[in-house]
């Protein structure tokens, strides 16, 4: 028997809704199309692990099948029909997701040990842009020693290992909006208070300069625009040091992440990216002006997928398979984040998963 494969979107991609109501009309909050209740999706800044709502408890519903309905049948189809979706709270620190899928991984395993079949033990784990630092964490930090017994390969599909800078944009008044449409204040307010955010922050080198073309420190409130840091300075809408707090859990949360896999799993690990589509490489911030960051004028260039820089996706050591968007023709909502729902990422992901002799010669660049 194949192994189960487990799947793991990306941020957004889940719809999020109200699991405790008087009513059921009207409870989903999130679907990224027709709901977008940003006010309710706030988390409380005193305890971001819980809704700012008192009056709802917000939980996953489903993911969006719009994006990975396709490459969910052809896993179920090509790989093994025990392939499943699991889906998390994308707003929470993701290392809450990583301890929930480490119970996923049981429950899969569990389900699939039947009568008359033999377990095969070990699960294949996907990931979709922020589902591979799910995944990255889990294996490093919940499974740890007994990843190599859990855990049979790993392939990632442009997961911002180092982050983003629409990440950033997402964060300061004045900027584009990282959901995809004009940036009001009450998307402003709720992604300021999701961990997750966060933790997608760039880390890579050049991401953030000076005017002059200094490197700055991304995780330092300090080279934050001073409007940011106003608006956390109010009170009663936040607790004394809650930007900083986050930036310091991000910069943590982005160390832990750029580990190796263990020896058992490195050999097993793949990754696909896309490269194509322009994509910010490197953001300004004028420390004249208050710290402005100019997004009119942000250092671009084609070495992404229009979300995720390449200097951001690569693993050292590591040949990733590139996706080219000519390869892929013309996209309708950006080739990150469709990425899944395209042949040849699909095609490379079954290639890779169906491999006898180990998934590593998959993962070599054609080019």
């Amino acid at each position: 028997m194949a192994n189960p494969v487990i799947f793991v979107h990306g941020i957004e991609a889940s719809w999020l809704k109200n699991h405790y109501p008087v009513d059921y009309q009207n409870e989903i909050y999130w679907d990224a199309v027709f709901n977008k209740q940003y006010d309710k999706l706030r988390l409380s800044p005193w305890n971001v692990d819980m809704d700012q709502d008192l009056s709802s408890m917000i939980y996953p519903h489903q993911t969006i099948g719009l994006v990975y309905g396709g490459m969910m049948n052809e896993l179920r189809q090509d790989v093994t029909p025990a392939s499943y979706v699991f889906t998390y709270d994308w707003r929470k620190d993701n290392r809450i997701s990583a301890a929930q899928l480490a119970a996923f991984i049981e429950l899969v395993l569990h389900k699939t040990n039947r009568d008359g079949i033999p377990s095969p033990g070990k699960v294949s784990l996907v990931g979709h842009s922020m589902g591979g630092l799910v995944i990255k964490w889990c294996v490093l930090n919940v499974l740890k020693d007994e990843a190599g017994s859990k855990v049979d390969r790993i392939v990632t599909i442009c997961t911002p290992y180092k982050g983003s800078i629409k990440a950033i944009e997402a964060l300061l008044p004045g900027a584009r909006n990282f959901f995809g449409q004009e940036h009001d204040k009450s998307m402003r307010l709720a992604a300021r208070t999701f961990p997750g955010l966060y933790q997608l922050l760039p880390s890579y080198e050049g991401a953030v300069v000076s005017e002059k073309g200094r490197p700055l420190d991304i995780f330092d409130p300090d080279s934050w625009q001073r409007s940011l840091l106003s608006a956390f300075d109010d009170r009663g809408a936040y607790p004394a040091g809650f930007f900083k707090a986050r930036l310091d859990d991000a910069r943590k949360f982005a160390q832990e992440i750029d580990r190796a896999y263990p020896p058992e799993l490195d050999g097993r690990f793949g990754h696909i990216y896309g490269i194509g589509s322009t994509t910010w490489r490197t953001i300004k911030v004028d420390t004249t002006k208050g710290n402005e960051f100019d997004f009119a004028d942000v250092e671009s260039d084609n070495q992404g997928d229009g979300t995720v820089h390449r200097k951001a996706a690569e693993i050292a050591g590591k040949s990733p398979i590139l996706i080219d968007k000519n390869e892929i023709g013309d996209l309708v909502v950006g080739q990150h984040a469709n990425a899944t729902t395209h042949h040849p990422v699909q095609d490379a992901l079954v290639d890779a998963l169906r491999d006898e002799g180990g998934a590593h010669r998959h993962f070599v660049s054609p080019r």
